[in-house]
C-alpha cells in the first residue's frame, strides 16, 4: 500500500496544532539531567533507526516522518546548548 503525503501531513498539521493549543509554558531555568540528554539521544537513534528500515522497505513518507524527528529532536537539543556538532 502506497503512502499518501498529504494523508500523513494533514494528520500531522492536527496533532500538533492541538499540541500547540494544549501547551503550557514551565518556569525558566530548569536543571536538566544527564540521563534526559541520553534519551532524548536514544529517541534519536531510535527515529533515524526506523528512517532506514522503512527507506528499505519501500515507505518513503514514515521514513521522512521519522527522520525528521529525529533531526528535530537534535535540533532542539542544539539550540537548548545541550549537544555541539
Amino acid at each position: 500500500m502506497k503512502e499518501s503525503a498529504s494523508d500523513r501531513t494533514a494528520k500531522y498539521l492536527e496533532s500538533t496544532s492541538a499540541a500547540l493549543k494544549r501547551l503550557k509554558l514551565k518556569k525558566t531555568p530548569r536543571t536538566i539531567v544527564e540521563s534526559q540528554v541520553q534519551y532524548m539521544l536514544e529517541l534519536v537513534r531510535g527515529y533515524t533507526k526506523d528512517a532506514r528500515h522503512y527507506a528499505e522497505k519501500r515507505k518513503p513518507v514514515t521514513s521522512l516522518i521519522c527522520i525528521a524527528y529525529a533531526e528535530g529532536l537534535l535540533d532542539a537539543m542544539k539550540f537548548l546548548e545541550l549537544v555541539d556538532f
